[in-house]
């Protein structure tokens, strides 16, 4: 069955995309109408898209063949909003709730599920205003289509191309079959963030983690419906999860600093909850004797005596009592078969394998970065490969394959 999609476009070199997009949804069934900005009828003909969707090509706020309630209309005609490409001015409008157009007045109109797919300079990507405004919209429930790498129109190289046609329609279809209510009822454990160790008053050993994979899991659970207790590592520059509205009170969180204080505060909640997600990365050691003081600075080598910390993981599989278990393995080499190891050896039920780049090399999955991609393992069926997306949409593609 169709649903009515409505896309929304905006002024960049890349709108051109937009007409296979169309195409391919009205091949699937899809009605399909189109809102063009004033900027973006300067890379796309109209009248192209207009052929395509079968529908007339929609533009302007006022008229006189215009209803005073047509951006009324269209938002409640929508089964979902579309916004591809979205230029980083529309990002920053949909981000304050500006509505000086009739793209942004039916973003503001709207109750359809929002998908966004940027397309900018990679400068302009990068930006922390840019990226706030990202992270503003998915905290109210905007799913984003992660920019692709590669030659953009000014002629550098960088992230910030609008994601390939393919990816785009995949990526609507996902958001049209994701169920929202699906997970009422169910109590769910996160752990997320990185664990430290200390080494004296000062000092402390940990990992690249910012806990931003955990905090997307976190929001589309509690999206969907699920109560969620949450237990955070936390340094310098972690990501907290920010509840979607009127979900707040179904959140528990608690944060934490080192691997005992995270399998302590985990296994607290554990008799409550259905099933456990462990996103955190969990120091595998820490340091056997840390200093009450500050270590002055020696000019000879210092050596630190390291035990192995505790299994967070492994701990709340063992004091388990029927709940279901989905881990988190960031790997260097052998991704999916070091990944069916922790899988089989730990007794998971799920795992979600992904790559992660080596010392002094970029990549964008894993740490510190807003995308992610890679394999989900289960102990009962066959793998699910799952592209580089935003890590909001991969936590809805994971808590659709698990639910």
């Amino acid at each position: 069955m169709g649903h009515n999609i409505l896309i929304g476009v905006t002024g960049s070199i890349s709108a051109y995309k937009i007409a296979d997009v169309v195409s391919e949804l009205g091949k699937q069934g899809h009605e399909v109408q189109v809102i063009l900005t004033q900027s973006a009828a300067q890379f796309v003909s109209p009248l192209v898209l207009e052929t395509l969707s079968g529908q007339p090509v929609k533009s302007a706020l006022f008229g006189p063949e215009i209803s005073g309630t047509e951006h009324i209309d269209l938002a409640r005609w929508a089964d979902l909003f579309v916004v591809a490409p979205a230029s980083a001015n529309t990002l920053a409008k949909l981000a304050l709730g500006l509505a000086d157009d009739l793209l942004t007045t039916v973003a503001l109109a709207t109750e359809a599920p929002m998908l966004i797919a940027p397309a900018m300079n990679t400068v302009m990507w990068e930006k922390p205003i840019t990226q706030q405004h990202v992270r503003t919209l998915e905290t109210r429930g905007a799913a984003f289509i992660a920019p692709a790498a590669g030659t953009l129109a000014c002629g550098e190289v960088g992230v910030g191309k609008l994601a390939a046609v393919e990816t785009i329609v995949t990526a609507i279809n996902a958001a049209l079959a994701a169920p929202i209510g699906d997970l009422t009822g169910v109590k769910v454990l996160i752990t997320a963030g990185p664990t430290t160790t200390p080494i004296d008053a000062v000092r402390y050993i940990t990992n690249h983690s910012t806990g931003r994979m955990g905090a997307a899991m976190a929001e589309e659970a509690l999206r969907r419906g699920a109560e969620v207790r949450y237990v955070l590592g936390v340094d310098k520059g972690v990501v907290r999860p920010v509840p979607p509205d009127r979900t707040q009170a179904r959140m528990t969180l608690v944060e934490v600093r080192t691997a005992e204080q995270m399998a302590e505060a985990a296994l607290k909640f554990l008799p409550e909850v259905d099933g456990v997600i462990a996103t955190a990365a969990v120091m595998d050691y820490r340091v056997a004797s840390p200093a009450s003081g500050k270590v002055k600075r020696a000019s000879e080598p210092v050596t630190l005596d390291m035990l192995p910390s505790i299994d967070v993981l492994g701990t709340l599989k063992a004091a388990a009592n029927g709940q279901w278990f989905l881990g988190f393995a960031a790997e260097t080499d052998d991704v999916e078969a070091n990944g069916r190891g922790k899988l089989d050896k730990k007794g998971l039920d799920f795992l979600f394998a992904n790559p992660v780049a080596r010392a002094g090399e970029a990549s964008d999955t894993g740490f510190s970065v807003p995308t992610n991609g890679g394999v989900l393992l289960r102990r009962e069926g066959t793998p699910l490969a799952l592209p580089v997306m935003s890590k909001a949409e991969l936590a809805r593609r994971l808590w659709t394959a698990i639910a």
